[in-house]
């Protein structure tokens, strides 16, 4: 044991940096500090770039075809829509002229149609194809009709009769993005693609009574 009276000591060394050397002295003994050298910076940020680029596209990209599926989706459900229509006209015809179901119908081929139909008139139909807004439909009230404007999606409904048969071919066409236009021909569906952006969907109305 120490004496009462007898002091104890502790060391602490001494700390201090050189600055004109840019080093730490400790206990006397020089240590030198190493610092990031500057390609390792550049190497760095490059390779976080890379990552920040990749990770941004595989998002853009995602989010482009989860836009595509929903525009198709659309596009289906709205060519659905157009055959169903003409479908109602031909019911219509067989309330209001029990000899003739397709009296409504003209012998125009190039037709377009949407929810505020006249079932009291002639379907709306010309001779020849018409320009591309003539076919556009417009999202207004929460449904889509033709308003002679602009719009997203377009729809061109061709319908064709066979005397001998009494059977309409019914095909109507949507698209969107511009990668498709509808052929003079009318009935050729060889065009009409997903990957053109155009859907379409066929039915043949008979004369069932």
């Amino acid at each position: 044991m120490f004496p009462m009276n007898e002091k104890m000591f502790t060391h602490t060394p001494k700390i201090s940096r050189d600055k004109s050397k840019s080093r730490f002295l400790v206990c006397g003994h020089a240590k030198k500090i190493r610092g990031f050298l500057i390609t390792e910076v550049i190497l760095s940020l490059f390779v976080l770039t890379i990552g920040l680029t990749t990770t941004i596209a595989l998002i853009s990209s995602s989010l482009n075809r989860s836009f595509d599926n929903r525009d198709t989706v659309i596009a289906v459900e709205l060519a659905q829509e157009g055959v169903e229509l003409v479908r109602n006209v031909r019911d219509n015809g067989f309330i209001n002229n029990a000899t003739d179901p397709f009296y409504k119908f003209s012998n125009q081929k190039h037709c377009r149609i949407d929810y505020t139909v006249d079932y009291t008139a002639d379907m709306d139909c010309t001779g020849s194809l018409q320009g591309t807004s003539y076919y556009a439909l417009a999202y207004t009230g929460g449904f889509y009709k033709h308003t002679g404007g602009a719009g997203k999606f377009s729809r061109y409904v061709y319908v064709d009769y066979d005397n001998a048969q009494e059977t309409w071919t019914v095909k109507s066409f949507v698209y969107w993005g511009g990668l498709f236009t509808p052929p003079n021909s009318g009935g050729s569906t060889t065009a009409c693609t997903v990957a053109k952006k155009c859907v379409f969907t066929e039915i043949s109305l008979t004369n069932w009574r």
